[in-house]
Protein backbone atom coordinates (compact mmCIF):
# COMPACT_ATOMS: atom_id res chain seq x y z
CA UNK A 1 0.00 0.00 0.00
CA UNK A 2 1.49 3.56 -1.00
CA UNK A 3 1.39 6.03 1.99
CA UNK A 4 1.27 9.40 1.10
CA UNK A 5 2.20 11.93 3.84
CA UNK A 6 0.35 15.77 3.39
CA UNK A 7 3.42 17.79 4.30
CA UNK A 8 3.65 21.40 5.72
CA UNK A 9 7.34 21.57 7.20
CA UNK A 10 10.46 20.70 6.45
CA UNK A 11 10.18 19.01 9.76
CA UNK A 12 6.96 16.93 8.39
CA UNK A 13 8.82 15.79 5.21
CA UNK A 14 12.35 14.08 7.10
CA UNK A 15 9.37 12.65 9.34
CA UNK A 16 7.37 11.17 6.62
CA UNK A 17 10.76 9.74 4.71
CA UNK A 18 12.12 8.46 8.06
CA UNK A 19 9.09 6.55 8.86
CA UNK A 20 8.95 5.12 5.34
CA UNK A 21 6.33 6.64 3.71
CA UNK A 22 6.33 6.61 -0.38
CA UNK A 23 5.25 9.92 -1.05
CA UNK A 24 4.55 13.66 0.21
CA UNK A 25 1.64 16.18 -1.01
CA UNK A 26 3.69 19.74 -0.41
CA UNK A 27 2.10 22.45 0.99
CA UNK A 28 1.63 25.06 3.50
CA UNK A 29 -0.75 26.68 5.87
CA UNK A 30 -2.15 24.26 7.48
CA UNK A 31 -5.04 25.62 9.09
CA UNK A 32 -6.98 26.18 5.79
CA UNK A 33 -6.38 22.60 4.20
CA UNK A 34 -3.19 23.48 2.25
CA UNK A 35 -2.07 26.30 -0.15
CA UNK A 36 0.49 26.22 -3.25
CA UNK A 37 3.98 26.09 -1.37
CA UNK A 38 5.55 29.54 -1.87
CA UNK A 39 8.95 29.40 -3.49
CA UNK A 40 11.32 29.31 -0.51
CA UNK A 41 9.71 26.76 1.10
CA UNK A 42 9.72 24.50 -1.84
CA UNK A 43 13.10 24.54 -2.73
CA UNK A 44 14.54 23.77 0.91
CA UNK A 45 11.85 20.82 0.65
CA UNK A 46 13.63 19.73 -2.88
CA UNK A 47 16.73 19.21 -0.72
CA UNK A 48 15.55 17.95 2.03
CA UNK A 49 13.19 15.35 0.11
CA UNK A 50 14.46 11.61 -0.63
CA UNK A 51 10.84 10.67 -1.61
CA UNK A 52 8.77 12.00 -4.57
CA UNK A 53 6.71 15.05 -4.59
CA UNK A 54 3.38 15.97 -5.81
CA UNK A 55 2.69 19.53 -5.43
CA UNK A 56 -0.48 21.16 -4.09
CA UNK A 57 -1.61 23.60 -6.56
CA UNK A 58 -4.62 25.59 -5.06
CA UNK A 59 -4.40 29.42 -4.92
CA UNK A 60 -6.43 30.08 -1.59
CA UNK A 61 -8.58 28.25 1.23
CA UNK A 62 -11.93 28.63 1.52
CA UNK A 63 -14.07 27.16 -1.56
CA UNK A 64 -13.31 25.21 -5.19
CA UNK A 65 -14.99 27.64 -7.06
CA UNK A 66 -11.96 29.98 -8.58
CA UNK A 67 -12.12 33.10 -10.53
CA UNK A 68 -10.05 33.55 -13.74
CA UNK A 69 -7.29 34.88 -12.49
CA UNK A 70 -7.05 32.26 -9.73
CA UNK A 71 -7.48 29.66 -12.45
CA UNK A 72 -4.46 31.59 -14.34
CA UNK A 73 -2.21 31.77 -11.30
CA UNK A 74 -2.49 27.90 -10.69
CA UNK A 75 -1.24 27.47 -14.21
CA UNK A 76 1.69 29.54 -13.55
CA UNK A 77 2.03 27.88 -10.66
CA UNK A 78 2.47 24.53 -12.56
CA UNK A 79 4.57 26.09 -15.51
CA UNK A 80 6.83 27.38 -12.57
CA UNK A 81 7.18 24.18 -10.67
CA UNK A 82 7.73 21.66 -13.96
CA UNK A 83 11.25 23.73 -14.27
CA UNK A 84 11.60 21.16 -10.68
CA UNK A 85 12.37 17.66 -10.44
CA UNK A 86 8.78 17.12 -8.86
CA UNK A 87 6.76 13.46 -9.37
CA UNK A 88 3.53 15.32 -10.29
CA UNK A 89 0.57 17.92 -9.30
CA UNK A 90 -2.61 17.59 -6.79
CA UNK A 91 -5.22 20.34 -8.27
CA UNK A 92 -9.15 20.31 -7.86
CA UNK A 93 -12.07 23.03 -8.80
CA UNK A 94 -15.56 23.28 -9.38
CA UNK A 95 -18.47 25.44 -11.11
CA UNK A 96 -21.40 27.35 -9.69
CA UNK A 97 -22.97 24.46 -9.94
CA UNK A 98 -20.62 21.97 -8.26
CA UNK A 99 -19.98 20.32 -11.45
CA UNK A 100 -16.61 20.23 -13.87
CA UNK A 101 -15.72 21.41 -16.95
CA UNK A 102 -14.02 19.04 -19.37
CA UNK A 103 -12.48 22.04 -20.79
CA UNK A 104 -10.28 22.89 -17.71
CA UNK A 105 -9.55 19.22 -16.94
CA UNK A 106 -8.15 18.88 -20.58
CA UNK A 107 -6.10 22.36 -19.65
CA UNK A 108 -4.48 21.31 -17.04
CA UNK A 109 -3.73 17.61 -17.68
CA UNK A 110 -2.30 19.09 -21.35
CA UNK A 111 -0.26 21.42 -18.99
CA UNK A 112 0.63 18.27 -16.64
CA UNK A 113 2.00 16.03 -19.58
CA UNK A 114 4.32 13.65 -18.20
CA UNK A 115 3.64 14.49 -14.09
CA UNK A 116 0.91 12.28 -12.02
CA UNK A 117 -1.87 14.51 -11.24
CA UNK A 118 -3.90 13.93 -8.78
CA UNK A 119 -7.90 15.58 -8.01
CA UNK A 120 -8.03 16.58 -4.68
CA UNK A 121 -11.21 16.84 -1.55
CA UNK A 122 -12.83 19.18 -4.36
CA UNK A 123 -14.50 15.92 -5.54
CA UNK A 124 -16.31 15.81 -2.55
CA UNK A 125 -18.22 18.85 -3.03
CA UNK A 126 -19.20 17.84 -6.71
CA UNK A 127 -22.99 16.81 -7.38
CA UNK A 128 -22.51 14.37 -10.13
CA UNK A 129 -19.52 12.10 -8.64
CA UNK A 130 -20.40 9.49 -11.65
CA UNK A 131 -20.06 11.61 -13.99
CA UNK A 132 -16.90 13.66 -12.62
CA UNK A 133 -15.33 10.40 -12.30
CA UNK A 134 -15.92 9.51 -15.90
CA UNK A 135 -14.45 12.58 -17.16
CA UNK A 136 -11.42 12.35 -14.70
CA UNK A 137 -10.78 8.85 -16.38
CA UNK A 138 -10.94 10.22 -19.76
CA UNK A 139 -8.76 13.04 -19.17
CA UNK A 140 -6.53 10.72 -17.89
CA UNK A 141 -6.08 11.76 -13.83
CA UNK A 142 -3.69 9.52 -12.26
CA UNK A 143 -5.66 9.34 -8.36
CA UNK A 144 -8.98 11.36 -6.66
CA UNK A 145 -8.34 12.13 -3.21
CA UNK A 146 -11.63 12.28 -1.20
CA UNK A 147 -13.05 11.50 1.93
CA UNK A 148 -16.44 10.08 0.14
CA UNK A 149 -18.02 13.38 0.90
CA UNK A 150 -18.46 12.63 4.65
CA UNK A 151 -16.17 15.35 6.93
CA UNK A 152 -13.84 12.66 7.53
CA UNK A 153 -12.96 9.03 5.37
CA UNK A 154 -13.92 6.67 8.11
CA UNK A 155 -17.89 8.27 7.60
CA UNK A 156 -17.59 8.55 3.93
CA UNK A 157 -16.15 4.49 3.95
CA UNK A 158 -19.20 3.03 2.28
CA UNK A 159 -19.38 6.00 -0.77
CA UNK A 160 -15.53 5.63 -0.63
CA UNK A 161 -15.99 1.61 -1.20
CA UNK A 162 -18.54 2.46 -3.90
CA UNK A 163 -16.33 4.85 -6.10
CA UNK A 164 -13.72 2.74 -6.09
CA UNK A 165 -15.77 -0.11 -7.09
CA UNK A 166 -16.34 1.74 -10.37
CA UNK A 167 -12.98 2.68 -10.61
CA UNK A 168 -10.81 -0.34 -11.10
CA UNK A 169 -7.78 -0.28 -12.92
CA UNK A 170 -8.55 2.93 -14.36
CA UNK A 171 -7.83 5.78 -11.84
CA UNK A 172 -6.97 5.27 -8.15
CA UNK A 173 -9.33 6.23 -5.28
CA UNK A 174 -7.27 7.35 -2.51
CA UNK A 175 -8.99 7.79 0.76
CA UNK A 176 -8.40 10.93 2.70
CA UNK A 177 -9.60 13.29 6.08
CA UNK A 178 -9.36 12.41 9.31
CA UNK A 179 -7.40 8.52 8.58
CA UNK A 180 -5.41 7.73 11.87
CA UNK A 181 -3.81 4.40 13.91
CA UNK A 182 -7.11 3.79 14.77
CA UNK A 183 -9.01 3.43 11.81
CA UNK A 184 -6.52 2.49 9.35
CA UNK A 185 -6.79 -0.99 9.09
CA UNK A 186 -10.70 -0.54 7.90
CA UNK A 187 -9.13 1.19 4.66
CA UNK A 188 -6.68 -1.57 4.49
CA UNK A 189 -8.88 -4.61 4.52
CA UNK A 190 -11.54 -2.58 2.04
CA UNK A 191 -8.91 -3.06 -0.57
CA UNK A 192 -7.68 0.86 -0.96
CA UNK A 193 -4.19 1.03 -2.57
CA UNK A 194 -3.39 4.39 -1.50
CA UNK A 195 -4.14 6.63 1.69
CA UNK A 196 -3.42 10.01 2.23
CA UNK A 197 -3.10 11.53 5.81
CA UNK A 198 -1.22 14.41 8.00
CA UNK A 199 -0.41 12.47 10.59
CA UNK A 200 -0.86 15.33 12.56
CA UNK A 201 -1.07 14.98 16.69
CA UNK A 202 -2.37 18.27 17.31
CA UNK A 203 -2.04 18.21 21.05
CA UNK A 204 2.37 18.21 20.14
CA UNK A 205 2.86 20.42 16.65
CA UNK A 206 1.34 20.33 13.11
CA UNK A 207 4.54 18.42 12.03
CA UNK A 208 3.35 15.03 10.41
CA UNK A 209 4.43 12.52 13.41
CA UNK A 210 7.01 10.03 12.77
CA UNK A 211 5.72 7.81 15.28
CA UNK A 212 2.66 7.99 13.85
CA UNK A 213 3.74 7.32 10.42
CA UNK A 214 6.00 4.48 11.54
CA UNK A 215 3.05 2.74 13.07
CA UNK A 216 0.60 3.60 9.88
CA UNK A 217 3.77 2.09 8.03
CA UNK A 218 4.01 -1.53 9.80
CA UNK A 219 0.15 -1.86 9.65
CA UNK A 220 0.16 -1.73 6.11
CA UNK A 221 2.86 -4.53 5.41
Amino acid sequence: MIIEICTTSLSSIVNAQDAGANRVELCENYHVGGVTPNIEFFEKSLEVSKIPINVLIRPRGGDFIFNKIELDNMFESIQKFKNYNISGFVIGFLDNKKKLSNTLLSEFRSATVGYELTFHRAFDYLSEQETSLEKLIENKFDRILCSGSKTNSEKGLKNLKYLNSLAPDKITIMPGGGINTKNFKLFKNAGFNEIHLSAVDKRISLDSNYDIIKEIIEMSK
